[in-house]
């Protein structure tokens, strides 16, 4: 068991090490990238080094310990020094996905600046069970557990090609999540894909696409591109396969860049659509958030808020572009209400915040079969909000309580104590519901001028969250151990806040989002290093450490990094 814990340490590492020195070429990019790619990550490994380097990386103390316990002599000689890999330590690292049906494959590329050491690498990591052997100009490897992954090469490139048939099975509703298989691909396909990766140039290259041109021009620590039609297209079963589905996916791309500044880690997202939502987008632009609109919103900080203004008419539209509307109307009947009657009602702005949660506990029991009852604490988990939609006609935006209150009564005969303590009312302008009345009344009153809401005006949608006070929230409602509100402690200190906002113009989207660390001088790389490393220090003393365990720290850190807005 040490020996496998011991390899997944040393296979870590050398990930990161890949991560820090890899660097591909071609193209008018320099990207060997097939113009139907579903997923692209381009990694800037020159910006990244220069933000932080693998000397600092090697000062953490899992690092340590992964190479104190790496017996390995060439696993040590790669992680003091990842350079005597072959790779080039200059350029960047990609990584795209292809699908071709419920088949698919993820590459790797990345440039060689001493193939005879790379292949050295390769023989002496494979102990024996890993041949170099030739086809034609290239060389390559084969997995040699099984025929899933194959690395070609010459004397300036690498690519990986590893097979990934089958992922349809993590879509819901998809009809090979019930029992059917895709077919992997054979080893002398994967041969193929690599070769034919090699062989890329002209309108073959995703950066034919001006868009991806642009977006790699633009520069940044990292780019991604995601081609939504080629990726989902054909996934979606069950109700999604009754929708014009495909009006969301067709010509459907998100294209955006992060960067690791002072302080904070920035996201900038532009959304592309085909021609009938884009049709629809520009039908529907809706107007900006106001001073006015974030003035109902609470004065104190929050725990998380955000206001949103579209034309009512969208939802519609896009009901009846998805080919849903009959469906929706036939079930909206059963209620007393139309589509129509939700668009008349609707003003078209919407905002929420979240400003506190409480944990109290409260005698419980639980009766067994035999008639014994045993008592325990229950806990009571209250949250603290308010929620207000602007009202375009009053009537029939009480029409809308009705059938929601008749709903709720039929579906939920026993009253749940968390809904009754929900309170609303409805004006001539707002509706609105929250924790209490006194939420409610702030609400309606407006007239405020919170600070944390400020840079939602003159944008579609604004958002934020206070990292540091959910965290301090959290640590306050926990009754967990010492590690694990140690964990949160560290958490509260690093994280601080995420602001986020989003437009929609000539039928595209345009998204940024900015996560703030407590730490404002130093570089959110460093930060980045320093947390992880922190975050595994907290962790119960073993024997052994086993690397699996690395899982939930790492995605603890990515906690800060929300969805981007897609319209």
């Amino acid at each position: 068991m040490t020996n496998v814990k011991n390899k997944g340490l040393l296979i870590l590492g050398f990930c990161l090490a890949l991560i820090f020195t890899a660097c591909n070429k071609g193209g008018k990019t320099g990207l060997l990238i097939p113009d139907d790619a579903a997923m692209v990550l381009h990694v800037d490994l020159a910006s990244l080094s220069s933000k932080l380097t693998w000397a600092e990386i090697k000062q953490t103390t899992w690092f340590t310990e992964a190479l104190n316990q790496t017996t390995d002599s060439l696993g040590k000689q790669l992680l003091n020094d990842p350079e005597t890999s072959g790779l080039d330590p200059k350029g960047s690292l990609v990584v795209f996905l292809k699908r071709t049906g419920s088949n698919g494959y993820v590459a790797f590329e990345g440039k060689l600046k001493d193939a005879a050491k790379f292949s050295k690498v390769i023989e002496e990591g494979g102990k024996g069970n890993i041949k170099i052997e030739k086809d034609g100009e290239y060389s390559f490897v084969k997995s040699p557990d099984n025929d899933n992954a194959v690395v070609y090469f010459n004397d300036k490139l690498f690519v990986a090609i590893i097979d990934a048939s089958g992922m349809s099975k993590g879509f819901p509703g998809n009809r090979s999540s019930f029992g059917g298989s895709a077919e992997k691909y054979p080893l002398d396909s994967l041969k193929v894909l690599a070769k034919n990766t090699f062989q890329l140039k002209g309108s073959k290259l995703l950066d034919s696409d001006k868009r991806f041109a642009d977006l790699v021009a633009d520069k940044a620590d990292m780019h991604f591109w995601v081609n939504s039609g080629n990726l989902y297209n054909g996934l979606a079963g069950g109700i999604m396969s009754m929708m014009k589905f495909n009006a969301l996916l067709d010509g459907a791309i998100t294209a955006g860049k992060a960067d690791f500044d002072n302080g904070k880690i920035t996201a900038n997202v532009k959304n592309f659509y085909g021609k009938e939502m884009t049709d629809l987008l520009k039908k529907n632009s809706g107007s900006n958030i106001t001073d006015e609109t974030i003035s109902h919103l609470p004065d104190q900080d929050v725990l998380a808020a955000f206001s949103m203004s579209y034309a009512p008419s969208y939802i519609k539209d896009l009901i009846k572009l998805l080919g849903f509307d009959g469906i929706a109307n036939a079930g909206l009947a059963q209620l007393g209400i139309t589509i129509d009657d939700f668009t008349k009602a609707n003003g078209g702005t919407q905002s929420f915040a979240l400003t506190d949660v409480t944990v109290t506990g409260k005698p419980a029991a639980v009766t067994l079969d035999n008639g014994e009852t045993i008592p325990y604490e229950k806990d009571d988990t209250k949250f603290n909000f308010v929620f207000g939609s602007s009202v375009g006609d009053k009537s029939s935006f009480q029409k809308l309580i009705d059938a929601f209150r008749k709903t709720i009564d039929k579906e939920m005969p026993v009253k749940d104590s968390a809904l009754e303590r929900i309170k609303s009312k409805l004006t001539d302008k707002w509706f609105a519901l929250g924790g209490s009345d006194a939420e409610v009344d702030g609400f309606l009153s407006g007239g405020k001028k919170p600070a944390y809401a400020q840079p939602f005006t003159g944008h579609n949608m604004g958002g934020y969250v206070n990292l540091q006070k959910i965290f301090n929230t959290v640590i306050a409602n926990s009754k967990k151990d010492s590690t694990y509100k140690k964990n949160l402690e560290v958490s509260a200190n690093f994280w601080k806040t995420i602001t986020m906002h989003s437009d929609i113009k000539g039928g595209e989207a345009f998204s940024k989002v900015e996560i703030n660390l407590a730490d404002n001088q130093t570089n959110a790389l460093k930060q980045l290093n320093q947390y992880i490393d922190k975050m595994y220090q907290a962790r119960p003393k073993k024997e052994v450490i086993d690397v699996e365990e690395m899982a939930p720290i790492v995605d603890s850190a990515a906690v800060a990094a929300p969805p981007t807005s897609v319209h």
